[in-house]
């Protein structure tokens, strides 16, 4: 069976019969994306982890980017303890110790030269619970149906168009018509999972300096967070959208096969009839 026609028979399955191996596939296929999906599970009970399909495990101390970077580039499934995380900026985002006002005072000063915005900034972040995650689960999203859990949050490594596409299909999931996104100076990947996950919507941010250095981002990349409850409905849309107008692009008339194809409207240049 053809790549095509594997893809016609996942649209077939409608959304309550899509795997998370079907939801990958569908956003590498018709979004062209150039990393795999990522799962990401915030560990609230010890009992799951035995759950967790891991391939690989760290040999140093990573950071959450770190993690994430092997996870959509090298198929890695990994657990991060608490104990294992490197990076102190992400440390009280996930509830991992509490704040410390010298401290992170000091971590913000260069983004923000201003010692009362730089006190404000780590507090303002998405946090999750003081202590109520164990560690923290990575690994593509393919790979959560092998271990039979559902993931927290979907992670996209994407250019700017890819995620246009893809918002557009979870706005139209979800029932919404716009988006409000966090950013912040620095926790760009760490606190933008925690802020979908807190809030259960899309949230969309820049690269951070930790994520460009440690998590290995591209200039022209964009760092995009689905919460886990909602990929399925947003790749059913998408795949429902593709059977009634042709193909994914929402450009020009749409339903072209290239998500980001690019035509101008109207030119005469561009008019063609299939023979």
């Amino acid at each position: 069976m053809g790549l095509k026609e594997t893809m016609a028979g996942i649209a077939a399955k409608g959304k309550a019969g899509l795997t998370y191996t079907d939801v990958s596939d569908t956003y590498i296929y018709y979004i062209r994306l150039d990393f795999d999906p990522v799962g990401i599970k915030f560990c609230a009970d010890e009992a799951e982890i035995s759950k967790y399909k891991i391939n690989a495990k760290a040999k140093a101390k990573l950071t959450y980017c770190q993690h994430l970077a092997m996870a959509r580039g090298g198929r890695k499934a990994m657990f991060m303890p608490a104990h294992q995380l490197l990076c102190e900026n992400a440390e009280p985002v996930f509830g991992f110790r509490e704040l410390d006002k010298e401290k992170d005072t000091k971590r913000h000063m260069k983004y923000l030269r201003d010692e009362k915005l730089a006190w404000e900034a780590p507090q303002g972040k998405a946090k999750l619970p003081m202590g109520s995650c164990y560690g923290i689960y990575t690994a593509p999203l393919d790979m959560f149906d092998e271990s039979g859990i559902d993931p927290d949050i979907v992670f996209f490594m994407l250019l700017p168009y890819q995620a246009y596409h893809i918002l557009n299909d979870y706005m139209a999931a979800t029932g919404v018509s716009s988006l409000t996104f966090k950013h912040t100076p620095n926790s760009a990947v760490c606190s933008g999972s925690v802020y979908a996950f807190n809030n259960n919507s899309a949230n969309m941010t820049t690269m951070c300096a930790g994520s460009k250095t440690s998590g290995k981002s591209d200039m022209s990349m964009m760092n995009l967070f689905i919460p886990g409850t909602q990929i399925k409905d947003s790749a059913a849309q998408l795949l429902k959208r593709v059977t009634e107008m042709g193909g994914p692009s929402v450009l020009g008339k749409g339903g072209e096969p290239w998500p980001g194809m690019d035509v101008c409207k109207g030119c005469p240049l561009f008019k063609y009839e299939a023979v």
